[in-house]
């Protein structure tokens, strides 16, 4: 019995050791790549939250970020001026992760820069109060920029109605692709060929570098595409883009048209048309490509299809735009048959006059 004791032991103590040297040269490796990385494990995500009369929804977001499988988060909320109980809710999740602020309403543009000039995070993570993210999104994401310092990342979106199962929704990846030239991407991204994409800016994962080189989010008109002109600036300020394959961010729709981008005002639109003028400057800044040129004559002309015949000034300085870019054979659709039939006949303008027509008369029969 002594001999077999004596036996195992030895054995038992080098089986611990052998162990033990697999789990250190493991460890030492890992550490050794995350050493090498520009992204460590210090690096910290704050994810950016403006909310204004969001309370049904304001607390499942910042479960979400929460949640993250990413250990190094902080969650910053800025309530702009809501009249419900948004600031309240809000206040439940405040710790030493969450920090929540108040500010009189001024725009999601402003509470975004609020929340940007507040941020300690090497990333960042914009989140609408009524939007969440799946728990992996920011590690995937992190994942890929650790091998492309100064990339973005982009995830899919999952768009769902409100109220239904988000899971159940539409899952999409607009913008969904590697590259290391920014400057195409954004021109194919604006639509050369007719369509153009679409990307929540939840989608996105930025390095605080490149958010920096863009500059902040523009306050100076209210606009439906003020995310789309802030993201134009910053995917021209990075030096290209990655795909996460994984990881969602998901985006609540609104049965009875509860978005901000689908208000439909002579203001709102004026705004439109600030944003594309923007993105217009700074991409013809970086390229002289005449596909850059069509793609922005495409989505001047959708601006003049959408404020005709309403505002006809806006849609004669949208038109004038599009001919600075050199036009367009593009043409926006209708988006029913009869429409499309119209505008074959008697031209979009005409076409346009005919539908406005037919909506106020049936309007005020009611």
């Amino acid at each position: 019995m002594t001999v077999v004791v004596g036996c195992k032991r030895p054995l038992f103590v080098c089986a611990i050791f052998m162990v033990n040297c697999s789990f250190v040269k493991y460890a030492t490796s890992e550490w050794a790549e995350l050493k090498k990385s520009p992204i460590s494990m210090s690096c910290t995500v704050s994810i950016l939250i403006p909310a204004c009369n969001a309370e049904r929804w304001i607390g499942s977001a910042i479960q979400s970020g929460l949640d993250q499988s990413w250990p190094k988060i902080e969650v910053i909320v800025v309530e702009d001026g809501s009249t419900d109980q948004t600031l309240a809710v809000a206040k439940r999740y405040e710790s030493g992760r969450v920090k929540v602020m108040r500010q009189d309403h001024r725009g999601a543009a402003a509470a975004r820069n609020t929340a940007l000039r507040e941020a300690q995070g090497d990333f960042l993570q914009y989140l609408d109060a009524d939007d969440f993210l799946s728990a992996d999104k920011i590690q995937e994401q992190l994942t890929l920029l650790r091998e492309n310092p100064d990339h973005l990342s982009v995830s899919s979106s999952v768009y769902f109605f409100d109220g239904k199962d988000p899971d159940s929704g539409l899952e999409e990846r607009s913008g969904a692709v590697d590259t290391d030239d920014p400057v195409k991407w954004l021109i194919e991204f604006l639509g050369p060929d007719g369509p153009f994409g679409t990307v929540p800016c939840g989608a996105w994962l930025t390095p605080r570098s490149v958010a920096e080189r863009a500059g902040p989010w523009d306050v100076s008109v209210r606009s439906p595409d003020d995310d789309g002109e802030y993201f134009a600036r910053v995917v021209l300020a990075s030096h290209g883009i990655r795909a996460s394959k994984a990881g969602r961010y998901y985006y609540r729709k609104f049965v009875r048209g509860g978005s901000f981008s689908s208000t439909y005002s002579e203001v709102l639109l004026q705004g439109r048309l600030h944003s594309l003028n923007s993105k217009a400057d700074h991409l013809l800044a970086r390229t002289t490509d005449p596909r850059a040129y069509r793609a922005l004559a495409n989505r001047y002309l959708d601006l003049a299809f959408g404020a005709y015949p309403s505002f006809p000034k806006l849609t004669d300085e949208a038109l004038r735009k599009a001919r600075e870019m050199g036009d367009t054979e593009y043409r926006p659709r209708f988006g029913t048959w009869k429409g499309e039939l119209l505008r074959h006949l008697v031209g979009w303008k005409a076409a346009k006059r005919l539908n406005a027509a037919f909506h106020q008369r049936r309007a005020s029969s009611h």
